[in-house]
């Protein structure tokens, strides 16, 4: 047995009695050089992360507090720590002979330095958050023109971007699928809000008047079922999908028809000193809003049965000016947003049942807070998840569609919300901006938390307006809106998996 005492430099970082012994004084020798090499490796590993926080992700102007990249805090401290650990443990044991002759050992302990890269990105990753970037995008469609809106496939896969110049879709992958043109003469100017068993209508205009002629488009195909030259209406929305029926708004009547043959089905008189603002449906029910003139300016809201055209019930709207826009949020439950032109006039969100009677009033302004039209709410079951803001801060909030309470509230702070999606049946995700960073959150829709950590989102090109809708797992497609030939039309955003 051999009693020598260990050298001085190892006696420093393990007990005398423990060195004593050769057998264990060779193993906690290979045990020290093995958690220096694992330390010296995970820093240099750190430096190179922060040397690419710094001089990659970091903005133009030099970071501070929350505008300095994710993970980087964590590693402006961990790197000094661990340096100096690794550092103090080689100064005790670059001396012993087990380091300087035994080539076993040292490629050990370089193999320990390169397995501990998976643990230490692994916390990096844990550090820096959940990510996304770019994946793949289409080329801008010139000459620039103002989108009219967007829809997705029931079936999921197909995105269909409409311009006053066609309609184009685009596959699951992004990429071009059919185009619809439409001529000069006769541009696109609306859309059905909806579209059951993959049908859409769509409105052109002619000589200043949206709805001179109707189309139904079959979105997997992209093809025209139909198409209807109609005397157009001044309503803001002329054509709505509800059930098996298109419903139209047209001159001195609201007409239905079969969705898919372009038959009429049936015409409701609409009175001379009445004319329709909007239209809209599901299911078994369409609905028209009114504004008569007469003695008094009165607005009211009437539903008929899509199939018959019989009418159903009729409500008037607690309004006493001209209307100045009606928005349909959802027709099941039924949700209208109507703006007067009077400056003291009607500004709510109003609800009703399916028989026609009022449930509850969502003012636009409260003491609470303002609700914002931009970007557009969500209606998520009987819930509308809508922008907020409250003096400088803004927010989503949830109201109930049933009475028009506000169930729950998430604050952003000073991020500006800038588009709202239903991504799961569970929650709604929000995207925000707050310079020089974008993030996505996921909110739960019974109370408005927050799932998982804000995603940030890299450098997309995105524009002002733009809409997004989940993908396969743990993508999304993003729309953009903006009237632009420089942005891409639509783009896909994947998990970052990579630094």
């Amino acid at each position: 047995m051999d009693i020598r005492p260990a050298s001085a430099s190892a006696s420093v970082f393990a007990p005398a009695f423990l060195l004593r012994l050769r057998p264990k004084r060779r193993f906690f020798q290979g045990a020290w050089l093995g958690l220096t090499a694992v330390l010296v490796s995970v820093t240099l590993l750190y430096c190179v992360l922060f040397w690419k926080l710094w001089f990659v992700d970091t903005p133009r102007y030099v970071c501070s507090g929350q505008d300095c990249p994710r993970g980087m805090g964590w590693l402006a401290v961990l790197i000094p720590l661990l340096g100096t650990a690794a550092g103090l443990l080689w100064a005790g044991i670059k001396n012993a002979p087990l380091v300087r002759r035994s080539p076993f050992a040292q490629a050990l302990a370089i193999t320990l330095a390169l397995v501990a890269l998976w643990p230490g990105w692994s916390a990096y990753t844990w550090m820096r958050g959940p990510q996304m970037d770019l994946f793949g995008w289409q080329s801008p469609v010139p000459p620039a023109a103002q989108p009219i809106g967007v829809w997705t496939s029931e079936r999921g896969g197909v995105l269909v971007r409409a311009r006053p110049d066609g309609l184009i879709a685009y596959n699951g992958e992004g990429r071009k699928g059919w185009r619809l043109p439409a001529s000069e003469q006769t541009p696109v100017c609306a859309l059905s809000r909806t579209t059951p068993s993959d049908i859409g209508l769509v409105a052109y205009q002619d000589g200043g008047r949206c709805g001179t002629r109707i189309e139904a488009v079959d979105l997997a195909e992209g093809r025209s079922l139909w198409d209807r030259e109609l005397k157009p209406s001044r309503a803001h929305m002329v054509v709505a999908a509800a059930g098996t029926t298109a419903v139209v708004a047209e001159e001195g009547a609201l007409v239905g028809l079969d969705l898919r043959g372009g038959e009429e089905r049936w015409r409701v008189p609409v009175p001379a000193e009445c004319e329709v603002q909007a239209v809209d449906g599901a299911g078994d029910r369409a609905l028209y809003v009114e504004q008569c003139s007469g003695e008094t300016t009165t607005a009211r809201i009437s539903a008929v049965d899509a199939r018959t055209g019989a009418g159903a019930w009729q409500t008037p709207l607690p309004t006493a000016s001209r209307l100045r826009e009606v928005r349909v949020l959802s027709a099941r439950p039924l949700a209208v947003h109507v703006t007067e032109t009077a400056a003291r006039g009607t500004d709510a969100v109003l609800l009703f049942g399916d028989d026609g009677r009022p449930r509850g009033v969502v003012l636009a302004s409260s003491r609470t807070e303002d609700l914002l039209t931009e970007p557009s709410p969500v209606v998520a079951g009987d819930l509308l998840v809508t922008p907020v803001k409250n003096g400088k801060k803004n927010g989503v909030s949830a109201y109930s569609l049933t009475d028009g309470r506000r169930v729950w509230h998430a604050g952003f702070g000073d991020a500006h919300v800038r588009a709202l999606a239903r991504t799961r049946a569970s929650e709604v995700a929000v995207v925000t901006s707050d310079h020089p960073w974008t993030h996505l959150t996921r909110l739960g829709l019974d109370r408005g938390n927050q799932r998982e950590e804000p995603t940030i989102l890299r450098d997309l090109p995105l524009g002002k307006r733009f809409a997004f809708f989940p993908g396969p797992p743990g993508s999304y497609a993003f729309v953009n809106l903006d009237r632009s030939d420089t942005l891409p039309p639509t783009f896909d955003v994947n998990p970052v998996f990579g630094w």
